[in-house]
């Protein structure tokens, strides 16, 4: 058995970054930690975006075109599942299927999360939205919830595969190349990656780490922004406040984000 070179760094830190993030997203998800859970959202954007690319020019085994992809491969997978050797250096072909479902399935979440975020909040890139004929609908907010559902069944699923693969194919290795980048393999076989590879991945680290450290700096930036304007009431209801808020609660007759 020999020792392959198989997960780059970029890889493996998209890796680690997507599963904080997913994470911290799952976390967020509160109304009083909406502008937090929408920032996470579009941080893991930018990580599909490197993910996508990387899938088209990124090296071995990281491109979609090297995913075992078809039913002949899921059905030889299968039938040869408890054996010891296993031919895939890289993702097998249920792996395979669902990376693929995993990104997509974020993608759609991510979407529907900011037209939820603009139609119902009235918050974010489209805040326009949140008018009397939009205002009202539920419609993203739903299908967002269940495509986040969809986003758990697929990690347990992914996870899952993991531990199984931990205890059929342990001599593998494959929990390990997810840190260190090297599988044991019946051949060795280690990737390079070129220099327009790590000079794609060197900017798009600087882009996401730019992205966190903008929303630190300006907080209330546009892709969370408010339509409405902050209202005073205790300012503009002077009168009413003195005489009334002594003995009332006193509440706007509308909610103003």
């Amino acid at each position: 058995m020999e020792k392959s070179y198989i997960w780059s760094l970029p890889t493996r830190i998209f890796h680690s970054l997507f599963a904080v993030f997913i994470l911290l997203v799952f976390l967020t998800d509160d109304d009083k930690l909406l502008n937090y859970h929408a920032v996470i959202g579009y941080a893991i954007l930018i990580l599909l975006i490197f993910r996508v690319c990387w899938g088209f020019f990124g090296p071995k085994y990281s491109r979609f075109k090297d995913f075992p992809t078809g039913k002949q491969n899921v059905k030889e997978f299968l039938n040869n599942l408890f054996e010891e050797n296993q031919k895939y250096l890289g993702h097998n072909p249920l792996a395979s299927y669902v990376m693929i479902a995993m990104l997509v399935v974020t993608f759609l979440a991510i979407i529907t999360g900011i037209l939820a975020f603009g139609v119902q909040e009235g918050k974010g890139l489209v805040s326009f939205l949140n008018d009397s004929l939009f205002k009202d609908m539920k419609l993203f907010k739903e299908i967002h919830e269940v495509l986040a559902n969809i986003l758990i069944a697929l990690i347990i699923a992914h996870v899952s595969g993991v531990i199984v693969d931990r205890f059929l194919h342990k001599k593998h290795q494959t929990l390990n190349s997810i840190v260190t980048g090297y599988k044991i393999t019946n051949e060795s076989e280690n990737i390079k990656l070129n220099i327009f590879q790590k000079l794609f991945a060197l900017l798009m680290f600087i882009v996401f780490i730019g992205f966190l450290v903008f929303n630190l700096i300006e907080p209330k930036n546009v892709l969370i922004a408010s339509k409405f304007e902050p209202i005073d009431y205790k300012t503009q209801n002077e009168v009413f406040v003195t005489e009334c808020g002594s003995c009332h609660t006193l509440y706007p007759s509308q909610s103003f984000a």
